[in-house]
């Protein structure tokens, strides 16, 4: 029995390397076959707004990245809850991922709540853009300015309207910074409220710049004020801050790429090195400047980062602003 011991010990070693040759060699299969489908990038929100037009831009890069299509899947609804729940019940394969920001996480704060943890249902790949908010009017309205606007609606509490697409604590926030009694007007979609505001059944609309930033330039609505700390210098250069106009509100959503929990980390730092390839070109920094956003790719762990901070800033905007928690119920 002593003699066959060495043998054994021998055929266990043996048996381990092979396991470990097997086991790399399928690592290093599974990286150079994916993709091998098409991928599917949701979009929770509909088709026209910000989201959908930069993740419209941020597919077509992908695709010849990758060489494989990218695809926009718009699925809106319940504050992006409808979209981003589609993706965190997906397969975590890479070929589900989600275009998304810090809506999430604002609404496991604010409402409505999402029925899962974003932080654990979803694994950041990339930021991919930085946009800022921007107040409009119909042209024909009597404001040009935000001090114009903000003591209207201040001499008329409840007078006057704003309508906004699944931005809800935004708008409260900003009429809480601003001490404003305005009628909210919710929709589904940016494009949406935008008509309205034209026809002129809203006073004013509330968006991300890439969704006005067209009717703005046309003259079909009148900038009044960006929610950015500087003016935004390549768009609307000559539009106010809220700031400047002693609102202390400075706001901006980051979008980034996401996937369900658990992708392995070699479909991820494939992902990762795709985005970031498309979101650097000095071609996709151009094409969002025109849209009113600014680009920035990431690696997994600083979009991580980013987002805890983000959910610190919501959670401290809760304390300073225990009214929010109501409007968001």
């Amino acid at each position: 029995m002593s003699k066959r011991r060495p043998y054994s010990r021998m055929t266990g070693v043996i048996f381990w390397a092979c396991l470990g040759i097997f086991s790399a060699c399928a690592h290093a299969d599974d990286l150079e076959d994916y993709p091998d489908q098409s991928i599917r990038i949701v979009v929770p929100f509909p088709p026209g707004g910000s989201t959908d037009s930069i993740a419209r831009i941020l597919a077509e890069g992908m695709s010849r990245e990758l060489g494989t299509p990218v695809y926009i899947d718009n699925r809106p609804g319940a504050s992006t809850n409808i979209g981003s729940e589609s993706v965190v019940k997906a397969r975590p394969d890479g070929y589900t991922l989600l275009m998304g920001g810090s809506t999430s996480i604002a609404n496991t704060i604010f409402g409505p709540k999402p029925n899962f943890e974003p932080r654990e249902a979803l694994a950041p790949i990339s930021t991919v853009a930085e946009v800022s908010f921007v107040l409009a009017t119909n042209p024909d309205a009597p404001f040009t300015k935000p001090s114009e606007f903000l003591d209207a609606v201040r001499s008329e509490p409840g007078k006057f309207s704003v309508a906004s697409a699944q931005l809800d604590t935004y708008v409260e926030h900003l009429k809480l910074a601003a001490s404003v009694d305005i009628l909210h007007v919710p929709y589904k979609g940016g494009a949406y409220a935008v008509t309205d505001v034209m026809s002129g059944q809203v006073d004013s609309a509330f968006a991300l710049v890439p969704v006005l930033l067209p009717q703005i330039k046309a003259g079909k609505l009148r900038a009044i004020a960006v929610s950015s700390s500087k003016r935004l210098s390549m768009t609307l250069p000559d539009v106010p801050t809220f700031a400047e106009s002693g609102v202390d509100f400075v706001s901006t959503i980051w979008y980034g790429l996401q996937a369900p929990a658990g992708l392995i980390p070699e479909r991820m730092n494939k992902l990762n090195k795709a985005v970031r390839s498309v979101v650097d070109a000095p071609d996709f920094a151009g094409r969002l400047a025109e849209l009113g956003a600014s680009a920035g790719g990431s690696s997994a762990a600083a979009m991580t980062q980013l987002l805890d901070r983000q959910q610190s800033a919501w959670q401290e905007l809760a304390r300073k602003y225990p009214e929010l928690l109501q409007a968001g119920k």
